[in-house]
């Protein structure tokens, strides 16, 4: 094949995106979508999404690998003194520990995902893995009386039968257009920096409110990073919304 040619496949490989979901045997290859921010596509007919419109003034903040029983309670206090509404994505083996958390969430104001039930590699594991782990997560969910519309991946790993099993499920799969690494340092203000220098109207942004798979106090970094984050968000007069009203 013409090395032209060969470029062109490749864009046009990169250009399906999340259309790949409903590729027969494609079952085990990635999608472009993996690892969020990274390879970024927009929405194929709700299937995959890593942000919203531009057209409004907001953003929306999520969280990831909660609840967590120190954490998740000191995340929604800032998150009232900052009114921000957010989005929270808890690992259902978690969210079966501490379903309290679960539901004060809800009470605040906030939208509840799903980040599956194990925090797996998809991209290292099969159809069958990735099934049951989202059957597991929806059986959990339901046990505490939600219903959930956006699911994101661990570690933001997207093959096609992720996309293809959320999709059964009715949820729609969400990544991220900022995050923080907050695993990757202790200093609150080079988590900001990262997230505030993509902080545009429509941007989903990722933190932690768990240390569980980072190192520990993690996600005291995060909490003190979200106070500048807040502070550039009146700068910029963002409003921070959940993902339900980011998509409306």
């Amino acid at each position: 094949m013409p090395d032209h040619a060969r470029s062109d496949r490749r864009r046009l490989t990169r250009a399906l995106g999340c259309a790949a979901a409903g590729a027969a045997g494609a079952a085990y290859l990635p999608a472009v979508v993996s690892l969020g921010q990274w390879l970024p596509v927009t929405s194929a007919a709700g299937v995959c999404r890593w942000r919203g419109s531009a057209a409004r003034p907001e953003i929306g903040i999520t969280f990831d690998d909660g609840p967590h029983p120190e954490a998740t309670p000191a995340v929604l206090d800032r998150l009232d003194q900052l009114g921000i509404r957010a989005t929270f994505f808890p690992l259902a083996s978690m969210a079966e520990r501490h379903p309290e958390l679960v539901a004060e969430v809800v009470r605040r104001g906030h939208v509840v995902g799903t980040h599956g039930y194990r925090h797996g590699h998809h991209l290292l594991h099969g159809p069958g893995w990735v099934r049951r782990d989202l059957d597991a997560a929806g059986r959990v969910m339901a046990d505490l009386g939600l219903a959930p519309r956006w699911y994101r991946p661990a570690y933001g790993q997207v093959t096609a039968a992720t996309l293809a099993v959320a999709r059964s499920r009715g949820w729609e799969t969400v990544l991220w257009s900022a995050w923080g690494r907050e695993w990757a340092t202790a200093d609150p203000a080079a988590v900001a920096r990262r997230i505030v220098k993509r902080l545009a109207p429509g941007a989903v942004v990722l933190l932690h409110d768990s240390d569980r798979f980072g190192p520990p106090g993690m996600w005291r970094t995060a909490l003190a990073a979200l106070e500048r984050v807040g502070d550039a968000m009146g700068g910029r007069s963002l409003a921070g919304v959940t993902l339900d009203e980011l998509a409306r």
